[in-house]
């Protein structure tokens, strides 16, 4: 993709996402940052939490399955962030609906500059096949994906690791949660 030309990420269907891609969502109170998974089908995604939404009496988790190193219930409304702190991660298989209110697809391929441009939505490195993504993140939904962190280790670097094998967040690099901005990654 030409330097000159922007990637603008528009909400899309979920019965046109394919089980592999990786999907985000703006998440926080302000919306000020990304967080990302793998869409799994039926309405399905694989994500990478910081921590698990402890339940209420009265509220119900609804099909949520997390890391067998971890097994737990939990997620709905995740918000995203540790602002920095490391903290135990989880991968999960929650419902899309769990996952966010609008869901946008990821774009690979692009240039650093658009990266810069749009830090949480694309990333420069090639895409495997969508078959490979999936069974990576199938895989880190049974071995775990570490500790979360906002800088090195968050929802962004999940999904690129399972789409291209690298470990890669523009966010991190430079958005709002880079190490010199007052935000946070997911």
């Amino acid at each position: 993709m030409a330097d000159q030309e922007t990637h603008d990420p528009s909400e899309i269907d979920i019965s046109k996402f394919e089980p592999g891609n990786h999907i985000f969502t703006y998440a926080g109170p302000i919306m000020l940052f990304t967080h990302h998974g793998i869409y799994a089908g039926d309405g399905k995604v694989i994500h990478f939490v910081p921590r698990k939404k402890e339940k209420s009496k009265d509220s119900v988790t609804s099909d949520v399955v997390f890391s067998e190193s971890d097994p737990g219930e939990g997620c709905d409304d995740f918000q995203g962030g540790t602002h920095g702190i490391r903290t135990p991660g989880y991968v999960v298989k929650s419902d899309i609906s769990s996952f966010g209110d609008k869901v946008l697809l990821y774009k690979y391929g692009v240039s650093e500059t658009e990266v810069r441009k749009r830090p949480g939505t694309c990333c420069p490195y090639e895409c495997k096949p969508l078959k490979e993504v999936l069974k990576t993140a199938e895989e880190k939904l049974k071995t775990g994906f570490g500790i979360y962190n906002d800088y090195t280790n968050n929802s962004e670097h999940f999904a690129t690791f399972c789409s291209t094998g690298k470990k890669y967040s523009g966010e991190a690099l430079y958005g709002h949660c880079a190490p010199e901005s007052p935000g946070a990654s997911s």
